[in-house]
């Protein structure tokens, strides 16, 4: 299987999952910290992720993937963020709706 393979096969169906439980919660303010966890994880991920493969902690098959940048497979990015956008959809499902003090019933 290559890593191309690998997303088809189960990182994109997560990230079909996830959207679809957080349909109808996932706002633009969800949309905005979400663009920034994903760049705050490529920013920490990409250093410690390429000197792992440097010194040989781990690799990637040359036949497995479709090219590289630096060290990494164009897909471990793209692993990087498709991982961390399934979690925010799923943490956006999971939230419970905020209560304002205009949303809270009074008494009748």
């Amino acid at each position: 299987m290559t890593y191309l393979q690998f997303h088809l096969y189960f990182s994109l169906p997560l990230l079909l999952v996830t959207a679809w439980l957080a349909r109808g919660k996932f706002s633009r303010a969800h949309a905005r910290w979400l663009g920034l966890v994903c760049l705050i994880v490529f920013v920490f991920t990409t250093p410690w992720d390429n000197h792992a493969v440097k010194l040989g902690i781990w690799d990637f098959p040359e036949d497995k993937i479709l090219f590289r940048i630096w060290r990494l497979p164009i897909e471990e990015y793209g692993f990087f963020f498709l991982q961390t956008i399934s979690v925010g959809f799923l943490t956006v499902a999971l939230l419970r709706p905020r209560q304002t003090p205009d949303s809270k019933e009074g008494p009748a």
